[in-house]
């Protein structure tokens, strides 16, 4: 029995662990199965929007491209993100029952709004980024520690670095939440930040087979300057199967 033990948990992790893709805005080691396109929708202040669109290649890659806006709704005339955000996955590890999946990524986009002058998005890009990821079966559902560096290249590459945690916890793969902590030392003075790092958790509901949406709180601690926090965000996640 001590030696089906690792077997058991093992099918355990794999079988019912639905990994995200990102624990609230920084990414897991997660991927696309291969043939599988995820579509994204993201509501945030602003009346911003932006989609996403990825497709798992091989089982371990991914890619993918966004696009979005400010001011979609209500009235005034629309603004556009500067421009296309792409995004690269290639798992390098994956994970094991005493190891965990590490992943290299690189990723353009950024989330909230974009500010010409500073060249950024609210909360930057990762850029080119590394992350490990580790998942449990606990307490009826996934549980998962995920850890990763990152240097963003906004700002003309200039304080690029940062370092983030988090955590998920699925009930039954019906419910769900996470938390993230995002260092950000290059935000440390206004106007870019208070020098807080970012903390953020969601709730998420998986409210078809393949579906889920989440319901995101940005920057608990209020490092973003003189704006009101958290920013609550909307996420949806659909995935299909093209081939």
């Amino acid at each position: 029995m001590t030696k089906l033990f690792p077997i058991i948990l093992a099918i355990s992790i794999f079988a019912f662990a639905n990994q995200p893709q990102q624990i609230v805005h920084c990414p897991t080691a997660g991927l696309a199965e291969h043939g599988k396109m995820l579509t994204q929708l993201f509501v945030f202040p602003g009346d911003g929007l932006r989609a996403k669109v990825s497709l798992g290649i091989l089982n371990f890659s991914q890619v993918g491209i966004s696009y979005g806006a400010m001011r979609i709704f209500g009235r005034g005339s629309v603004k556009l993100d500067p421009m296309p955000g792409f995004e690269l996955r290639f798992r390098i590890l994956s994970e094991g029952v005493k190891t965990p999946a590490i992943l290299i990524g690189l990723d353009t986009q950024g989330y909230g709004a974009y500010n010409e002058d500073l060249e950024r998005y609210e909360h930057k890009s990762r850029g080119g980024y590394i992350v490990a990821s580790k998942n449990w079966w606990w307490l009826s559902g996934n549980f998962g520690l995920h850890g990763g560096i990152n240097y963003s290249f906004e700002e003309n590459f200039a304080r690029g670095f940062s370092a983030f945690v988090g955590l998920d916890k699925d009930i039954k793969d019906a419910v769900g939440i996470r938390i993230e902590y995002d260092l950000a030392p290059g935000d440390n003075e206004p106007p870019r930040g208070n020098g807080y790092g970012y903390l953020s958790a969601s709730l998420s509901v998986h409210f078809a087979e393949n579906a889920w949406a989440s319901m995101n709180f940005y920057d608990l601690l209020g490092n973003m300057p003189d704006v009101p926090s958290p920013s609550r965000e909307l996420f949806v996640m659909f995935e299909t199967a093209v081939f």
